[in-house]
């Protein structure tokens, strides 16, 4: 069907601007108001069916109520005279999110963490309307002169919610694809009901992209693509970004996690979770005091810059000497809590010993930042992790198994397994040269995986692994490796 040249009587239209599986997108000029917008013609399809059209019509003006700098706002409505609908929204000049990554493949995780940030404000003021995006991804979001604004508010969701669409696939009955399946989240990929989580998955979904220069799933498939958003896990971002901040790391997987129950609970805690990434970057990369000091010395007189020099040696001079006395002080206080510290492997109710500490880090900065407590608990042998950080402290309490390992020796390693920038705990439980038992927590999952090592009775002197129920669900796939090459290793020193 040809478009009119003049829709409504007062909008001239310019060109074509877009197209999508629902419509095509005009710039057209208000005839009276001189004024550019956007129209988005629905297909076809949509004339023949009233009762979706009207419903288009209602919720448009539900969409009208959405007037926030990140969004594009919704100005008029109505039907062409064939009886397909129509859209006139505000016409935002910059460029796609989508023509910037083409153009530059990835962004620096300062920028892509602004623009994250400006996404959020905008999903926080339309789910507070009860409005949810449903069709979150890169070309739908316009880098203008203001930040980023988001595009086509709420269309997608009139769609999928009529009652012509299929409630189990993401198709209307026309064919028409609900969402884009790189940017879509499990619950859409699987039918489920859709809420304001569905979009902040999205939003990691573009976060990951933003960083990786390419998005957690990609195939030639768009089934095997849905396949994947709604059981594989996604790809460590420091695989693809290893320049990614640790905290924006765990910030990327929270919205990526496969629960809506497990991601922020909230567009606005979202953005508070990415504010405190950007506040971290920022302080980072501020150079310290002495170092803006020596830059600034350049713009004084020679006189001026020969006392500053004096001065930052005398400073130098005495900082020095309280280091030294500093360093003296604790190497004694050091020693003598060394000759106090009990011995590894002892039984309970003894604290397991720093010493028993295996990380990247060095004991001394392993002590200072962690420390670990094993008890009995109902039964059960408990671990407890108390971690201290910039953020203050916090517990953790992993189930090393049942009371009968409280006499074994045990160890506890710090590695990062699956590359996402945040240590998981090992723990290694000796009972006899015939028994061990390896637990490994996974912060990412919030998890514990285990496997029990026992000497078979055969002659051949055959190991058996007991593994526990979860190790063997899609997302534990790199712990059970970890903790496969690890028993490997106990089966060889039997």
């Amino acid at each position: 069907m040809e478009v009119p040249q003049v829709v409504a009587g007062r909008f001239r239209i310019e060109n074509e601007i877009g197209r999508g599986g629902m419509g095509t997108v005009y710039r057209a000029t208000h005839i009276e108001l001189e004024r550019l917008v956007a129209i988005k013609i629905l297909k076809p399809e949509f004339s023949t069916q009233k009762e979706l059209a009207d419903r288009i019509l209602r919720e448009a003006r539900t969409m009208a109520k959405l007037r926030h700098p990140r969004a594009a706002m919704v100005f008029d409505a109505g039907r062409l005279e064939d009886g397909r609908p129509f859209i006139v929204m505000e016409y935002v000049q910059g460029r796609t999110l989508a023509e910037t990554l083409a153009h530059e493949h990835r962004l620096s995780p300062h920028r892509a963490i602004n623009i994250a940030i400006e996404i959020c404000e905008a999903l926080a003021e339309a789910h507070a309307l009860g409005i949810v995006h449903r069709d979150l991804k890169p070309s739908n979001i316009m880098l203008s002169a203001r930040g980023a604004v988001v595009l086509d508010f709420g269309v997608a969701k009139m769609i999928q919610t009529a009652p012509e669409a299929t409630r189990t696939h993401a198709t209307t009955e026309s064919g028409v694809i609900i969402g884009t399946p790189r940017y879509m989240s499990p619950e859409q990929c699987t039918g489920l009901p859709i809420g304001p989580a569905s979009d902040l998955y999205s939003l990691g979904v573009v976060l990951y992209e933003m960083l990786a220069g390419r998005p957690p799933f990609n195939d030639p498939l768009p089934s095997a693509v849905l396949v994947k958003q709604a059981t594989a896990p996604p790809p460590p971002l420091p695989r693809f970004c290893p320049s990614a901040p640790p905290e924006l790391v765990r910030v990327v997987h929270a919205l990526l996690a496969k629960s809506a129950a497990d991601r922020p609970r909230s567009a606005g805690e979202a953005k508070r979770m990415l504010e405190r990434c950007r506040r971290r970057e920022e302080a980072e990369a501020t150079p310290p005091p002495l170092a803006a000091t020596i830059a600034s010395l350049d713009a004084r007189p020679s006189a001026a810059r020969l006392g500053v020099l004096v001065s930052l040696v005398l400073l130098f001079g005495a900082l020095l000497v309280g280091a030294m006395s500093y360093r003296i002080a604790k190497s004694e206080a050091a020693a003598q809590e060394h000759e106090t510290e009990p011995s590894i492997g002892v039984p309970l109710p003894t604290p397991l010993p720093s010493t028993a500490l295996s990380s990247s880090k060095s004991q001394a900065a392993a002590r200072r930042s962690v420390s670990f407590d094993i008890s009995e608990q109902k039964g059960r042998l408990i671990l407890t992790v108390a971690r201290k950080g910039m953020r203050g402290a916090s517990t953790k309490r992993i189930d090393l198994g049942s009371a009968s390992w409280r006499e074994a020796h045990w160890t506890v390693e710090l590695s990062d397994v699956d590359g996402d920038g945040e240590d998981e705990i090992l723990c290694l439980g000796v009972r006899s040269a015939r028994q061990r038992r390896l637990v490994l927590y996974a912060p990412r999952t919030d998890r514990s995986y285990s496997v029990e090592i026992r000497a078979s009775q055969r002659r051949n002197g055959a190991q058996k692994l007991l593994w526990s129920a979860n190790s063997a669900a899609r997302e534990a796939a790199p712990f059970r490796a970890a903790l496969h090459e690890r028993a490997r290793t106990l089966v060889a020193q039997f």
